[in-house]
Order: C-alpha cells, then sequence, then structure tokens
C-alpha cells in the first residue's frame, strides 16, 4: 500500500465518537482510580504511621529513614502499578499489529481484558475495608497490579483504534474527538462519587449514601463535621469511608461503553485502514524485523526526532502524572474540601480540556502540531507559577485554609490550564505516529505509552519527595508541574518531523515518508 492517502471529503465526525467509547471507559477507570485510591492510601498509611506506633517508633530510631513521608509513600505506591504500563503497554501494542481475526487487530484484546479489569477495579475499595491497615494495603496492592496488567494488555490497542480508522492528515481532528470521549470519561468519573451516592440513596442505602459525604480527620478517620470528634462504630472502633459504591457505579459504566464499542466494530470493521497494511500472517521473519527501531523505514533524522519527542513526553508526563494522583489530597489538607467535592473540580478542569479539544485539533492541522503544543505548554507554564507565586503570598484564612484571591486564581489555573493541556494532548500523539506511518500505529503508539508510562513512575514519586521536603505543603506540587512543563517545553522545540504536508498534486503526505518516495 502506498504512503500517501487521498484527501477525503473529511473527518467523520459519528464514526470518531463511536471509536472514543473506548478510551472514555479507559479514562473513566482512571479518573476514578487516581481521585479515590491516594486518599484511601493516605488515610491507612497515616494510621501506619501515627505518633506512637510501632512504625513510627522504628523511624524515630533511625535518623536515615526521616525522608519516609506519607506523601512519597503514597505516590511510591501510586507508581507501582505504572511500572507494568512500561514493561507491557509496549509489547501488546506491538502484539496487536500482527493479529488477525474477524474482530480486528485491536478488538479482541479489549473485549476479553476490559471486562476482567473491570472486576479487578471494583475489587479495591473492598480490600480497603479491612480493619488492619498493614494487611488492607497489602490486598489493596495484590488487587491493583492485577487491575493495571490487565489494564496494561487493552490500553494500546484501543487507541491505537482511532489511527486504524483515520487518515493521517485527519489524525489531529480525529485525536481531539477521541480526547473530548476521554474528557467526558473524566467528567464522570470526576462526579461518578455525587452519582454513586445519589443512586444508593435512591435505593434505600441512606446511611451508606451519607458515609460518602462525611468529613474526616488526618487518618481518614469520619468525624462530626461540627465538632472534629470521632464517630465510632457500635463496638466503639472508628469508622472510615466506605467507596465501595463508586468503584462499582463506575465499572457498570465502563462495561455499558464495551457494548457500544463491540456493537460499532460489528457495523463499521470494513473503514479499518489498518486491514489493508501491515504484515503477512504467519510472516514471523518480516515481524520481528520491524518491530526494532533501528530496521524501521524512517532517516536517521526522523529516529532522532522520534527520540526526542519521546524525552519530551516524558518530562510533560511527569507534571501531567504527578496532579492527579495529588490533587484530592491537596484539596483535603490545603482547601479543606473532601474527596467526594474536589472531584467536582477535577470536573471543571475536565471540561475545559473537552471543550477546547477540537480547536486544539484544528490549530495542530493549521499553524502545525508543534507549535500547538508549544503554545499549550507556555500557558500551563505561566498559569501554574502565577497560582504557586499567589498561594505562597498571600496569608490563609484563621482557619488554615485558602483566602477568597487564592481560590479564584485556583479556579482559573484549572481552566486554562484544562485548554492548555487539550493542545499539548490531542497533538502529541499523532505527531509520534507520523514519524512513523501507518505500518507501524500500535508500535509506535507502544513506544508512545513507555515514554508517558515512565513518567507515570516517576512523576508522582519526585512530586510526594518535593511536597515532603517543603513540609507536606501540597501547594508545592504546582512548583514541581510548572518545572517539568518548561524543562518538556524546552525539549519539543528540537523535533524537527511529525507535521504533514501536501505534495505537487494536492495529495496529504506523511512528512515522515517523504524522503522514502522522493528516492
Amino acid at each position: 500500500m502506498s504512503k500517501k492517502e487521498k484527501k477525503s471529503d473529511g473527518l467523520n465526525y459519528k464514526r470518531t465518537f463511536l471509536i472514543g467509547f473506548g478510551f472514555l471507559s479507559c479514562m473513566l477507570l482512571w479518573s476514578v482510580y487516581n481521585s479515590y485510591v491516594p486518599v484511601i492510601l493516605k488515610g491507612k498509611l497515616s494510621t501506619i504511621f501515627a505518633e506512637g506506633s510501632a512504625v513510627s517508633n522504628f523511624i524515630g530510631s533511625h535518623s536515615w529513614l526521616v525522608w519516609l513521608t506519607v506523601p512519597l509513600l503514597v505516590n511510591a505506591i501510586m507508581t507501582i502499578d505504572n511500572i507494568f504500563g512500561v514493561i507491557f503497554q509496549p509489547f501488546f501494542g506491538k502484539k496487536s499489529d500482527h493479529t488477525h481475526t474477524k474482530f480486528g487487530k485491536r478488538m479482541p484484546y479489549i473485549i476479553i481484558c476490559l471486562p476482567i479489569c473491570a472486576v479487578f477495579f471494583s475489587l479495591i475499595p473492598v480490600a480497603a475495608t479491612v480493619k488492619s491497615a498493614a494487611l488492607s494495603i497489602l490486598l489493596m496492592m495484590t488487587v491493583i497490579i492485577f487491575f493495571n496488567f490487565t489494564m496494561s494488555i487493552w490500553r494500546s490497542p484501543v487507541v491505537s483504534l482511532m489511527p486504524d480508522f483515520t487518515p493521517s492528515h485527519l489524525q489531529s481532528d480525529a485525536n481531539a474527538v477521541i480526547n473530548i470521549m476521554g474528557g467526558i470519561g473524566q467528567m464522570i468519573g470526576f462526579v461518578v462519587g455525587t452519582i454513586a451516592s445519589a443512586v444508593i440513596g435512591l435505593f434505600g442505602f441512606t446511611a451508606l449514601s451519607e458515609n460518602l459525604k462525611a468529613s474526616k480527620n488526618s487518618l481518614g478517620q469520619i468525624v462530626d463535621k461540627e465538632t472534629g470528634e470521632l464517630i465510632l462504630d457500635a463496638a466503639g472502633n472508628p469508622q472510615y469511608v466506605n467507596y465501595t459504591p463508586v468503584f462499582v457505579v463506575t465499572a457498570v459504566i465502563a462495561l455499558l461503553c464495551l457494548g457500544i464499542l463491540i456493537i460499532f466494530y460489528k457495523k463499521n470493521k470494513q473503514y479499518d485502514l489498518s486491514a489493508e497494511v501491515g504484515f503477512e500472517k504467519g510472516d514471523e521473519e518480516v515481524k520481528k524485523e520491524k518491530i526494532k527501531i533501528k530496521n524501521l523505514d524512517i532517516t536517521k533524522d526522523e529516529k532522532r526526532s522520534l527520540i526526542i519527542m519521546l524525552i519530551a513526553l516524558f518530562l510533560i508526563n511527569n507534571a501531567t502524572e504527578a496532579i492527579v494522583p495529588n490533587f484530592t489530597n491537596f484539596a483535603e489538607v490545603t482547601l479543606k474540601v473532601p474527596p467526594i467535592y474536589s472531584t467536582l473540580m477535577m470536573a471543571v478542569f475536565a471540561v475545559s480540556l473537552a471543550v477546547f479539544g477540537i480547536p486544539a485539533g484544528m490549530m495542530g492541522r493549521k499553524i502545525g502540531r508543534k507549535k500547538t503544543i508549544i503554545i499549550g505548554l507556555s500557558g500551563i507554564v505561566a498559569m501554574f507559577a502565577v497560582y504557586l507565586t499567589v498561594s505562597q503570598i498571600l496569608p490563609q484564612n484563621a482557619d488554615g485554609t485558602a483566602n477568597t484571591f487564592t481560590w479564584i486564581i485556583l479556579w482559573i489555573a484549572l481552566i486554562v490550564g484544562g485548554a492548555c493541556i487539550g493542545c499539548v494532548n490531542i497533538n502529541t500523539l499523532p505527531l509520534v505516529l507520523a514519524i512513523g506511518g501507518r505500518e507501524y500505529v500500535g508500535t509506535f503508539t507502544g513506544y508512545y505509552y513507555t515514554a508517558t508510562f515512565s513518567a507515570a513512575v516517576t512523576g508522582p514519586i519526585l512530586c510526594g519527595l518535593v511536597i515532603g521536603l517543603f513540609n507536606e505543603d501540597y501547594n508545592f506540587m504546582f512548583l514541581f508541574c510548572a518545572v517539568m512543563f518548561a524543562l518538556g517545553l524546552a525539549v519539543i522545540t528540537q523535533v524537527k518531523h511529525g507535521e504533514i504536508a501536501k505534495d505537487e498534486d494536492g495529495t496529504w503526505l506523511d512528512e515522515a515518508v517523504k524522503d522514502a518516495q522522493d528516492d
């Protein structure tokens, strides 16, 4: 198949939105996971490290363990799952390039693994209900590891569906649509706590509904909103918030999205462009040769651009991956806002990202993907720097909460930040894929996620260390993120490939393959 692609009438928005239900379910699960699991872990670890506990006494007698803070440990635990993304996601991305079934290349991975993923996801808060904090964390991490392993199997294939159905010159616009669907998934995830509370309340589970809205102390124990005194159960033990309804409702929505995606693929598989390219079934020699970077049919300069782009993605995602797992704890500690409500703040960020999705895709096509990414990064660095400056200069209220002006700046940062991140996220994947060409969609999607998941390992740990160094002041996560975004901005200016252009007869042509065709 020629790597040239004739200009079509335009993007099929209906088909692209339907493809996006796969990414919607993925982002829905991640948004709930990243919003609630850190809160649960913080409560459990705070109990273990509480003053007078055996662990606290042990650390007190070993000064070299002073760095062992709760924020650092929470972020470190949250990165364990991302290690699976680094190891397995590229593998299954490449594997899906060479899969041949009546359901296409990608769908078998999604159909089998998404339901398994949903089951493990639902078990996370169940493990958190175990009274022993140490045993509870052990059980949680066991379930989390299985959840993330299955997620690693189907995430690259579900992302590869968009380029499989979309010509290269329309992929920025299509990725905007996919990211809107992902943004909708995030929005649902950020409000699903409120939805779950309302649903179980309607079914008569009033106590469980009120439990989700309860106020907590630093150990995650439920306290009276007015007096701050512990509320004990019948046996005289402290009570904790039970987030099981939130996770179960989320899993059900994800499975409904899978059903829509399966119906869509059955009706539209004839439009799968990936069926026209790739390797012959059973040609193992070619498969092994082509998946190596050194054997890819791109020039030395294009390989350099790919490597630089992956470094930039690593730096950028060190920032983005540090925000979400720390935001609910930031809101609870700094703003005194419970998780069920602080997730609504993140919903505003997701709405901004979704609303600006299509304009960001159009910008990528009209002024260039790299320029659009640079504009987005510049904007978010500026907003984070402004918020951090204001939060440190202006005094807090008497009760320790942020003052009104700081709140205003934070809301502006969330809204503008969502639009800026949209400019970045919409255009980075199409830029990477354009370097590789259609034959390597799954492979290059794997490279993309190797960079982003590597950042998901290091970002939260480094951010947790920064927060700990500044006496657990969660405002300083914005300092860490601003620095990482700025470094990513500096690196991405050196990327020279990944745009699209037209040749003499008006045919859309990937810049990554122009040299090969000219030869």
